[in-house]
């Protein structure tokens, strides 16, 4: 039997664990066609300042592109029998004599056929792990049938993970009160550190469980102290007996 690894999980990543991808994803992706000219590619990255794009086949994900395929396609490293430097390979790179045309090269290719995706209802903790294990600085979002849904990028994380408190008091405080306007009184919403603190009275116990739980899961939040009372205790109203026989009430 192939033993588990298991991983000891940090308080942060407990308390951020409901975070979702799909809240943090760029949805306007470039994207390019495995026909696609490198030349032509090339320059759309170029022009959206990003080092990569994932290769889109009807509709489906079958590759990804990057700077360093583009390189490789144009100017195939030269053999050497001793690990580079970065000198090396910028000697190495001006004095290649390119592999085609970069007009006639195709995105199929140079692209890499082996895609490392994630799902819009992972964690965003899940996805930072994958990047720094497989070295990426962006995971293609995909569904169950590898049709592409967007792009997490490390600067998405970086977002999500650092955001600004009082950005973040902000949007929990409207996250809130999507519960009604008359379900809470003197309501307050302060942050530290991504360290939210709900204060206030809300019409019953219900209502204060579930404003902790959809305050938790705004991006940027990594942990919540709860300061909200309550007037009815909702918890613990019985509901009446059930009856076997669905028509005895109705007898009475």
């Amino acid at each position: 039997m192939t033993p588990t690894l298991r991983t000891k999980t940090s308080e942060k990543e407990k308390a951020m664990s409901d975070k979702r991808v799909k809240d943090v994803m760029t949805h306007l992706v470039v994207t390019a066609h495995p026909e696609d000219s490198v030349h032509d590619i090339a320059g759309a990255l170029a022009r959206n300042a990003i080092s990569g794009a994932p290769v889109v086949k009807d509709g489906r994900v079958v590759g990804v592109i990057t700077e360093a395929d583009l390189l490789v396609a144009v100017s195939p490293p030269v053999p050497v029998s001793r690990r580079l430097t970065v000198l090396d390979f910028i000697s190495m790179i001006g004095r290649a004599k390119p592999m085609k045309d970069p007009r006639a090269a195709s995105v199929g290719d140079a692209m890499t056929h082996s895609v490392i995706t994630i799902r819009p209802t992972d964690s965003i903790w899940k996805a930072a792990a994958m990047m720094d294990r497989f070295g990426v600085k962006r995971l293609p979002v995909t569904d169950e049938d590898d049709a592409l849904l967007g792009i997490l990028s490390r600067a998405d994380l970086v977002r999500a993970m650092g955001r600004d408190d009082a950005e973040i008091a902000a949007e929990v405080r409207s996250t809130v009160e999507v519960l009604g306007p008359d379900v809470f009184e003197d309501l307050e919403t302060t942050c530290v550190d991504g360290v939210v603190t709900l204060a206030g009275m809300a019409d019953r116990r219900s209502t204060r469980d579930i404003a902790v739980r959809i305050a938790m899961r705004v991006p940027g939040v990594t942990a919540i102290k709860d300061r909200l009372d309550y007037i009815a205790d909702d918890d613990k109203i019985s509901l009446p007996p059930r009856h076997d026989n669905p028509w005895a009430a109705a007898r009475r």
